[in-house]
């Protein structure tokens, strides 16, 4: 939707004004509204033109219609169910379903799905209007595509069902379903393989990182007693039987750990290319994360900005769809986040195994942030999403640092459109345009 359209629903009297006019007359009536204004102005000179006979009988149709509907409202209950999440580019089916409690007719119906309060355009209702002529017990369905086009977090005023006139011109006061927010994930493809350096780290306090997979503490046996051992890991019936003590002896907390950090910076003023690299980097560290999810690995994604985003996942510690919720959501950070990145996330970094950076492009600050992490003894491996060159050449770094690869938005758009990456010699892994 344009902004000034946009703007203009934000406005008390216009914004009330853009709703009757959406609601309250149909598709056909707001073609004769604009007709009977097109008459008006044509035929103001009613000595020289009898236009305005045409106008006098579009008001009159528009009146009658009106007045028909004017108190009149619909004695019926609607189900619109929707889903509570989509994927960006994949339309959903709705099935509205209206019946009537007294088991009659209520006459003919107009169905209406309101676009998202926002006014952005990114999610449509194909049709946004039907027509429905319920049978002689009171019931209709149809059924109406909702094409998610942008990834975000939507508020959706329910679907309303209301009486028209004979000639489905204007619409009574409607009967609403309730309404709700809607997540739309980001586009991603599934991959095959996604190759990083593996390696395991002691992690303290593991016990409720670590569920049934992998390397969980549990008992392998028991030993003498050594001062300072804690008193809780006496074996009891060991102590009884051998007249000293003994504890327990358990196997130390040890497993893989992957930090995915995506770079959320933009600039104040965008240009379009930038707007695609980023929606491109998001649906990258998406098919990452999918791809995790499938492993016994914990996985952690976490968004550099002014807000630290932070999610983990992996060893039934979450599902993909808390990664997508928070994708989903994701805004774009206008000051650089990698020079001002404070201990704090260092040292989380410091109980990391590998790190796989998607950047947007590649500077001084980028390159001081990795090489401060791979000083902690982390694996790296750097994903730039960018269109066109980077500021400062990466090749020379890639056998220092890690690996490091390129992709463009086009390469995305083609691993997104294939759902299995491009080139069939990669299996479904990332189709890089370079390797360092």
């Amino acid at each position: 939707m344009p902004p000034l359209r946009r703007s203009l629903r934000t406005t008390p009297i216009l914004g009330v004004l853009i709703q009757v006019y959406e609601e309250r007359l149909t598709a056909r009536g707001r073609a004769l509204l604009w007709a009977t204004a097109a008459f008006a102005l044509v035929g103001v000179d009613t000595r020289r033109t009898q236009v305005f006979r045409l106008f006098a009988v579009a008001a009159a149709l528009l009146l009658a219609a009106r007045a028909f509907t004017l108190l009149r409202r619909p004695r019926v209950r609607l189900d619109c169910p929707l889903p509570p999440r989509a994927t960006a580019g994949s339309p959903v089916a709705v099935r509205p379903r209206v019946t009537s409690p007294g088991g009659r007719s209520p006459g003919d119906l107009r169905l209406w799905m309101p676009p998202p309060e926002d006014g952005s355009g990114g999610l449509a209702f194909v049709p946004a209007e039907s027509f429905l002529r319920p049978d002689a017990e009171g019931a209709a369905a149809t059924e109406v595509r909702m094409v998610p086009r942008r990834r975000g977090r939507y508020v959706l005023k329910g679907a309303s069902v209301a009486l028209t006139d004979p000639l489905g011109l204007t619409a009574s006061a409607g009967v609403a379903a309730p309404g709700q927010t809607l997540l739309v994930y980001p586009r991603f493809w599934s991959m095959d393989r996604f190759d990083i350096p593996l390696g395991r780290r002691y992690q303290p306090g593991g016990i409720p990182l670590s569920s049934s997979t992998g390397d969980a503490i549990e008992f392998v046996g028991t030993r003498d007693y050594r001062e300072g051992d804690p008193i809780r890991h006496i074996h009891w019936r060991s102590w009884a039987r051998r007249g000293q003590p003994v504890v327990k002896e358990y196997q130390e907390e040890y497993f893989c750990r992957i930090a995915i950090i995506l770079d959320t910076f933009l600039p104040p003023r965008p240009a379009e290319t930038d707007r695609r690299a980023f929606e491109a980097g998001i649906s990258v560290v998406a098919s990452i994360a999918d791809f995790f999810s499938r492993s016994e690995y914990i996985v952690d994604i976490l968004a550099a900005g002014p807000d630290l985003y932070e999610v983990s996942a992996g060893r039934s510690l979450a599902y993909l769809e808390n990664i997508l919720d928070v994708l989903a959501c994701l805004e774009p950070c206008h000051d650089p986040p990698f020079a001002t990145i404070g201990p704090a996330l260092f040292e989380k970094l410091a109980q990391i195994t590998t790190v796989v950076a998607v950047l947007q492009d590649w500077d001084a600050p980028r390159e001081a942030f990795l090489r401060r992490v791979h000083d902690l003894g982390t694996a790296v491996r750097a994903v730039i999403v960018r269109d066109g060159a980077t500021t400062l050449p990466w090749q020379p770094l890639g056998h220092d640092l890690g690996e490091i690869d390129v992709m463009s938005p086009a390469d995305v758009e083609t691993a997104l459109s294939s759902h299995a990456g491009p080139f069939p010699e990669l299996n479904g892994s990332l189709p890089l345009r370079g390797e360092g």
